[in-house]
């Protein structure tokens, strides 16, 4: 005889219905009285996506009323072009800025779709600065972990002079958005480093850091920094460069320190060599700048030999390009990882290729000799 759903152990149930969308979930839950009780389970709310795609998706609201208060961390995704779904997000937010005895510790916020003409997402930024300020006296957890790299909104100092005024705990910060414009100033950014004393994953532009910043996160005190994302934009035009002193300073006081740089097509070519130092443990390089970069890649191998792992390049080839990428697969021993989106010389990817045997076992690598359709599959070689 095969076993009821009745007579399965809670936490098989729990485990089945995690697997579930909300709407499934619910269906299930109704099956019987035990099922109806795990649905029910604090653990099965801990972590919840809320999906908000067409204006239907806000049936799922309602669980907010019920069910935030177990909520530990919640990632909301939306197409932003229609406008039910941003105001059904906003609510989301509001329901889980008000809920009694709020655990919530995570947020994670995504946009999909095209952004609307002259769309700012002000609404947006309210809620924000609503839930990172709201603390009532019965919520003792703060949030731990937010990253709001995939909204385009144009937020400013006053979100995250919140946060950190209220959030002390923080652990992990990313607001590496998409926005064209960042808002962020290096001074609010060192406030919210002297305020959050262990925090160890910072993801930011380098327009928002300063000298000050990195000796702030340098500080004896504090939780050494473990990660820190920095992304080179247009601003580099405008700003004064971090010195050499002030990186040698964090990297002295966080020797576990690994740091990602990125360039994209709007920086200023001539500050990318200013900008790369010796002193930086670089482990991810991302040169997205669809220009000849073959000198700053050797610059890269020079400076990042012992530490360099990853390296994305979108450039145009040249027999310049294919010597520093064999110079670079050369020097760089721990290199795993090499993504180039440009056309190059066969010689060169059968030359690299033999340089990481490790990369090209593992299929972590885009190294194409001739034309093919988009998008390039990582590890995937014509005539494999």
């Amino acid at each position: 005889m095969e076993p009821s759903p009745s007579s399965l152990p809670d936490h098989i149930v729990v485990k089945i219905l995690s697997y579930l969308s909300r709407e499934d979930r619910s269906r299930a839950g109704r099956t019987c009285t035990d099922w109806q009780r795990c649905y029910r389970c604090p653990q099965l709310w801990y972590t919840s996506t809320f999906n908000f795609q067409q204006p239907h998706d806000g049936r799922c609201l309602p669980w907010l009323d019920q069910y935030a208060k177990h909520m530990r961390t919640v990632r909301i995704q939306l197409n932003q072009h229609e406008t039910e779904n941003r105001a059904n997000a906003c609510t989301a937010l509001h329901k889980l800025c008000h809920a009694e005895e709020r655990r919530l510790t995570s947020l994670h916020i995504k946009f999909t779709g095209e952004n609307p003409l002259f769309y700012a997402g002000q609404e947006f930024v309210d809620e924000l600065k609503t839930l990172f300020g709201c603390r009532m006296e019965s919520q003792k957890v703060q949030f731990r972990h937010i990253d709001l790299s995939g909204i385009s909104v144009a937020y400013d100092d006053s979100v995250f002079d919140v946060l950190s005024e209220n959030n002390p705990q923080l652990e992990s910060l990313n607001i590496l958005n998409r926005n064209l414009v960042c808002k962020i100033s290096p001074e609010c950014v060192q406030r919210l480093v002297q305020r959050c004393r262990k925090l160890t994953d910072l993801r930011l532009f380098h327009c928002s850091m300063s000298d000050s910043v990195l000796s702030s996160l340098a500080e004896a005190e504090r939780k050494p920094l473990k990660h820190l994302a920095i992304l080179c934009r247009r601003e580099q035009k405008y700003i004064q460069d971090l010195t050499s002193e002030a990186w040698s300073e964090l990297v002295k006081q966080c020797p576990q320190l690994r740091v990602v740089l990125g360039f994209d097509h709007t920086c200023p070519l001539r500050m990318v060599a200013v900008i790369l130092k010796p002193e930086i443990p670089v482990v991810e390089l991302r040169l997205e700048t669809f220009t000849y970069i073959y000198d700053e890649v050797n610059l890269a191998a020079s400076f990042y030999s012992k530490t360099l792992e990853k390296v994305v390049l979108q450039t145009r080839n040249s027999p310049q390009l294919g010597d520093s990428l064999i110079n670079l697969g050369t020097r760089c021993q721990r290199l795993t990882s090499l993504l180039v989106y440009c056309v190059l010389e066969k010689t060169v990817v059968d030359k690299i290729l033999a340089l990481c045997p490790d990369m090209k076992e593992k299929g972590t690598y885009i190294l194409k000799w001739e034309q093919e359709p988009e998008p390039w599959v990582v590890g995937v070689e014509e005539g494999d």
